[in-house]
């Protein structure tokens, strides 16, 4: 999957639009940002369904469905508001009892269980999409202490034999 472009929420510079905030589609933030993942069989299927799920509601729609090209998108094909799946994210987080839970939280576990798993923290930064691994280590570094740990034993046992 090819992550390219994003859903911002700004500001209305326009005076005679009463709505303050409005919905943009633009580029990622950095070069780095825009990457591909790999994507599992299973995942890629259920994203098939939905792209014919999608194209049979843009005919159902005609023209009033507005198609920007986006995997998850309003009912009408506009982008999804942030803010509302933010709200919707963290009432689930809490009728599940996990506490307050907002979706960045998600990219956050994924990337500590990689990590725990053994990921490469170069591959993880990459995943991310951060434009250097530094601030990969500086987010994540408290969770590498095993690695120094076992980078000590290793040193240890080459060099005393033990």
């Amino acid at each position: 999957m090819r992550l390219t472009h994003a859903v911002k929420r700004i500001k209305n510079r326009d005076k005679a639009i009463k709505r303050k905030t409005r919905l943009m589609l633009s580029e990622l933030k950095t070069p780095k940002s825009r990457r591909t993942l790999v994507l599992k069989p299973q995942f890629v299927a259920k994203l098939r369904r939905l792209h014919v799920q999608q194209a049979e509601a843009k005919i159902a729609a005609g023209e009033l469905r507005n198609d920007h090209g986006l995997i998850f998108a309003s009912k009408v094909g506009t982008p999804m508001d942030p803010d509302n799946l933010s709200r919707t994210f963290s009432k689930l987080a809490k009728r599940a009892e996990l506490g307050n839970w907002h979706p960045h939280e998600l990219r956050h576990s994924g990337a500590s269980l990689r990590l725990a798993q053994g990921t490469p923290l170069h591959v993880v930064s990459e995943i991310l999409g951060h434009t250097s691994i530094a601030i990969t280590k500086d987010v994540y570094g408290h969770l590498l202490v095993d690695d120094k740990r076992a980078a000590a034993e290793a040193m240890s046992g080459a060099l005393l034999g033990a």
